[in-house]
């Protein structure tokens, strides 16, 4: 795109509203687009720029933009909304004296806070830039609708309203609500399911409402069991998927379309940004935009030189062939974690069994830098905090580094790929992958790529990656026509060291 363009007056507005004395050339160009659906009454655009390319001051100067406008329908002003807590406080860190407000729930404002609540809200509510988190904005239902819906990280929506319909039914939660496990069902089995949660957990769900002293409990009960009533009364129980195992009762929509037209419902126009798109057609298929949407997609501006992806393989990492690479696999990486002996990295494990087995490889001789983590969340926050804050050569080793988090300059000038992240293939996955091939190829891009892009922030930064899954050529070749060319040059092969 040519970035030496005559600006038209919405243009010139977003780039006088933008946060930095410097707009970088795909900033500009992803503006232009951003204009355009103000001239033009577009109600869709989706930006994908890569990890770096400063796409939360494009939000911030569309939401200030969104503060000028104002109709009888909807109200001036703008809400960025992001998957992760900390990324909106940064945001809220970076721009609040030029008015942004970010807010978060309650549960996050306690007696350590400097802000309450109620004070945070009110600044919320009254601030025509507003950022905060997904799961707080689609159960706030008071919130005014707005002229601008900003969507950071795009590429999570399907599974962010996913996680706002389906629901699990475990022995834990039969015991709590004194009932028996439920029986086993197998795909398909609609009507059954929905009669033993019509005749028995329902029933169950509601009496513990109406006991439960405890506030937070009872909100607690009252969502799951909305929940459960969302797929009992669902006009179409097709557009659904329900089974159990071990125990365990499962139930996802196969399609969020209905969810994503609420949640876009509440502003004229919808921005999408991401990293990650990758494939806009079968992108806006998953969501139910329209083929009118505008779309923009930038390359990296980023040095090749300083972000090279190793291809070095192993074996293969696939289920039936693991066990026979793992022990390739860890003396890879033992030697790679040698070679960066006085640098940081992070090791990408994709699951916990091959995080377990490669913290046990390196235990004896390296212990003193590993840092890894459990399944509990606040253990994955606080082994990233070991990490930043140790002044000594840590290795990270974690199978949920995906994305959220930035390991900037040297908190990263090393990371390795132990698998290719393909969704785990549970009975949701082998359904909706079977109703679209392509959706599956999709998840597994916008991972792979989202987990190469955590250790080079800038384009000044650094850092090598190497991926070890022999099953990283074939994934790559199958899928060239969706993967960007910026990322595709990046791509070195290297033999495994004897």
């Amino acid at each position: 795109m040519d970035y030496n363009i005559e600006p038209s007056p919405q243009l010139s507005n977003l780039l006088y509203l933008f946060p930095h004395e410097l707009v970088r050339p795909t900033q500009v160009a992803a503006l232009e687009v951003i204009a355009r659906m103000f001239t033009e009454g577009t109600r869709f655009t989706i930006v994908e720029a890569p990890t770096g390319a400063g796409k939360s001051a494009l939000a911030f100067a569309t939401s200030r933009y969104a503060a000028t406008l104002d109709d009888e329908e909807f109200e001036s002003g703008a809400y960025i909304l992001t998957p992760y807590n900390n990324l909106a406080t940064q945001m809220t860190g970076d721009f609040r004296s030029l008015g942004l407000a970010g807010l978060r729930g309650r549960k996050h404002y306690g007696a350590k806070s400097a802000r309450t609540y109620e004070d945070a809200r009110a600044e919320f509510f009254e601030s025509a830039s507003g950022v905060t988190n997904y799961a707080y904005f689609l159960k706030a239902r008071q919130l005014p609708e707005r002229q601008v819906l900003f969507l950071d990280e795009g590429h999570n929506l399907e599974r962010i309203l996913l996680g706002m319909a389906d629901f699990k039914i475990t022995l834990q939660t039969c015991r709590a609500a004194g009932v028996e496990a439920p029986p086993r069902f197998a795909v398909h089995e609609e009507a059954r399911i929905v009669d033993w949660l019509g005749i028995v957990l329902l029933p169950a769900l509601r009496k513990q409402v109406s006991l439960c002293l405890d506030p937070t409990l009872r909100r607690t009960w009252e969502d799951l069991a909305e929940r459960v009533v969302g797929y009992t009364d669902s006009g179409d129980r097709s557009q659904w998927i329900a089974w159990t195992d071990e125990g365990t009762l499962s139930a996802k929509p196969l399609s969020v379309t209905t969810l994503a037209r609420d949640l876009f419902a509440r502003a004229r126009h919808v921005v999408i940004q991401s990293a990650t798109i990758f494939d806009f057609a079968t992108f806006r298929r998953i969501l139910g935009i329209p083929n009118t949407a505008m779309t923009f997609s930038a390359p990296s501006d980023f040095p090749l030189c300083n972000r090279p992806i190793i291809y070095r393989p192993v074996g293969d990492m696939v289920r039936k062939t693991m066990d026979n690479t793992i022990p390739n696999l860890c003396n890879e990486i033992e030697r790679i974690v040698a070679e960066f002996s006085t640098c940081k990295g992070v090791i990408h494990t994709h699951s916990y069994a091959i995080n377990q087995l490669v913290c046990q490889h390196l235990a004896s001789n390296y212990g003193d830098r590993i840092i890894t983590h459990g399944r509990d969340p606040r253990d994955r926050d606080e082994a990233i905090r070991r990490h930043c804050a140790s002044s000594g050569a840590s290795v990270l080793i974690s199978p949920s580094l995906t994305e959220g988090i930035d390991l900037k300059g040297d908190l990263a000038r090393f990371q390795i790929v132990c698998k290719v992240p393909y969704p785990r293939l549970d009975a949701y996955t082998r359904e909706r992958s079977a109703k679209d091939r392509a959706w599956y190829e999709l998840q597994t891009a916008w991972k792979l790529v989202q987990v190469t892009g955590r250790a080079v922030r800038s384009d000044t930064d650094s850092a090598t990656t190497f991926v070890l899954d022999s099953h990283f050529e074939k994934f790559v070749s199958r899928n060239e026509k969706i993967l960007p060319d910026w990322w595709l040059e990046s791509i070195q092969v290297s033999a495994r060291a004897a």
